[in-house]
């Protein structure tokens, strides 16, 4: 391949990539990929028993394949359904990881696709941790870069996550710096997804995870057969920042992008501890500590305001959700069940909770609107300001800047080892819970994968799920 005299972005991330080795990394960083490989693991187990995720087994179950497993099936299928299948599954119960500053959810894309070359390679258990964070650099660098203006019609996860996806697969297969661009420039032009299915409440969302874990690793498949991709696929005149933003940063992508660096990206990134919108959590956490310091009974409360910032009014500004996958992206909603009955929890987004008069009262007295002050600190923040008037004159106010599970407000192991269970409960995998948290808690000296894949196609007993 013929270079110009200036590297593209994508051959410096790229030479980056090749030149990164498993050692390079701190033990805090590889300490920092299984937690969030937990996180994730918990997250595509509670997917297996929803509607969506039984769809997507069952299409995986129609297909053949061997060579990695997807969850839930308890069998082996081709690398690439196995990464579209676990990815979308890990993207149904909103409980997935996220990144304030590329506003990616790193986790289902990359790890799907790392997990599925690692097992179908036989790659050892830091090879895949290698892998998951150097695609999690890759792509949260990416959607740093594309701006905020891509985030209005394009789903970052989709978009930004093919990159991660197809970096981390890369890696694993043993690329060289040639085959690693057109790995990329591959994944850059398969990058897709739109934000209309929240019109409907469409189940698009899941194969938006699912599909840039899969495309990523076909991609990152292709170019070690000699299969070519474009080389500035992403400063290029027609390339994924010109096509896709107004605002991008394109120097962002490699600031700072050495091997060996001191601050990688997944040690930022933020652990979901409500089945919501990550854009809901700062006000439920303002309206949980509201509930637990004052117990205000719903019938006091005379009103309720929240303000926040502009990329969350645009996506969960919804005063009237009507079903359960709508009240997930309803900031109305979430502060309203957290007022009023004090959690929001897997159970909280039922049909049943959905209809309650006392949830349903506090969303007609409740204002949503800006707050400029709130705006200019997103997305380094993602704050949220919620009052409450009380019938006897009082009001109450609360200001979140850091939401539970922001790096500066971290989820404890324990606690996360607890939102695991909590996650995998009624799946038919609660009897391995502390099997797999070992399993991934040791992934660091697993001769192979593999050996943590075990417990999971052992306990699928093969009843319809």
């Amino acid at each position: 391949m013929t270079k110009r005299n200036k590297p593209s972005l994508t051959e410096r991330v790229a030479d980056f990539l090749v030149a990164t080795k498993g050692t390079d990394l701190p033990p805090s960083v590889v300490n920092d990929a299984q937690y969030y490989t937990l996180d994730w693991l918990g997250s595509a187990i509670a997917g297996t028993v929803t509607e969506p995720g039984r769809m997507l087994l069952a299409q995986a179950a129609s297909q053949a394949g061997k060579g990695a497993t997807v969850i839930g099936l308890g069998d082996e299928r081709n690398a690439d359904l196995a990464a579209l299948t676990n990815g979308g599954l890990s993207h149904i119960v909103e409980m997935d990881d996220l990144d304030r500053g590329s506003v990616v959810h790193p986790a289902a894309p990359i790890i799907p696709a790392a997990l599925a070359v690692a097992e179908r390679e036989e790659a050892s258990g830091l090879g895949f941790l290698t892998a998951v964070v150097l695609g999690y650099e890759v792509a949260i660098r990416v959607g740093e870069a594309v701006g905020r203006s891509h985030y209005r019609f394009w789903h970052n996860t989709a978009t930004c996550g093919v990159f991660g996806s197809a970096a981390a697969a890369g890696w694993l297969l043993g690329l060289d710096a040639e085959q690693m661009v057109w790995a990329l420039g591959n994944a850059g032009t398969m990058a897709a997804g739109l934000w209309e299915f929240i019109a409907d409440g469409a189940m698009s969302k899941h194969l938006h995870a699912g599909r840039a874990a899969s495309s990523g690793l076909l991609a990152a498949d292709l170019a070690r057969r000699g299969f070519t991709g474009a080389r500035r696929i992403l400063e290029g005149e027609r390339g994924f920042f010109a096509a896709t933003s107004s605002d991008a940063r394109p120097e962002l992508v490699t600031q700072g992008l050495i091997p060996g660096i001191a601050d990688y990206k997944i040690s930022g990134v933020s652990i979901k501890p409500y089945p919501s919108c990550r854009h809901t959590h700062p006000a439920i956490d303002a309206a949980l500590a509201l509930h637990q310091e004052h117990v205000p009974v719903p019938d006091q409360i005379a009103r309720i305001e929240v303000e926040t910032y502009q990329a969350a009014l645009d996506l969960i500004d919804n005063p009237n959700p009507t079903h359960s996958y709508a009240a997930k992206f309803s900031l109305q909603y979430c502060v309203a069940c957290a007022l009023a009955r004090g959690r929001v929890g897997l159970d909280d987004f039922g049909y049943e909770v959905l209809g309650d008069e006392a949830v349903r009262g506090l969303m007609a007295r409740m204002s949503v609107g800006l707050s400029e002050e709130l705006d200019e600190r997103y997305p380094q923040e993602w704050p949220a300001r919620v009052r409450v008037a009380l019938a006897d004159g009082r009001e109450l106010t609360r200001l979140v800047k850091v939401p539970r599970g922001d790096p500066e407000n971290p989820l404890t192991q324990a606690e996360l080892e607890e939102k695991f269970r909590l996650l995998i409960t009624g799946t038919g995998y609660e009897e391995i819970a502390d099997a797999l948290i070992e399993g991934v808690n040791r992934l660091e000296r697993l001769e192979s994968v593999r050996q943590l894949l075990i417990p999971l196609r052992q306990t699928f007993s093969g009843e319809e799920r």
